[in-house]
């Protein structure tokens, strides 16, 4: 879907959904790499150009798309295991049985991730 289908889309932001993610972004964001999370604080939420991030980190702009997408890769990560989110009824302690089967899926990934190949 292109972006600007997105946006057009007539649905209204849940403002409880936002405010979990964001304040649940804000405290995974400091774990990663120092070098990961200033390049997709000032990208992704200060939207600042990343020819801009390169040039004030005397990098190449090459090297901030790496970054970038490494620290995405990462906080991904981090948010899938730590704000497991209910489709029902919300952020992170609801107890159905459907966020049940998102934390064992959840659990189930971590778990194969650790175990050796």
């Amino acid at each position: 879907m292109d972006q600007s289908d997105v946006e057009s889309l007539p649905i209204e932001p849940d403002r409880e959904t936002d405010e979990a993610v964001c304040n649940c972004l804000h405290k995974l964001l400091p774990t990663l790499k120092p070098e990961y999370a200033d390049v997709v604080w000032r990208s992704d939420i200060l939207g600042e150009p990343r020819d801009r991030i390169a040039a004030s980190l005397g990098t190449t702009l090459n090297n901030i798309a790496v970054r970038l997408h490494r620290g995405r890769q990462a906080l991904r990560k981090r948010l899938e295991e730590m704000c497991l989110t209910c489709p029902v009824h919300g952020f992170l302690d609801c107890r159905c049985d459907e966020a049940e089967r998102i934390r064992q899926r959840a659990r189930g990934r971590a778990d194969e991730t650790k175990s050796p190949p």
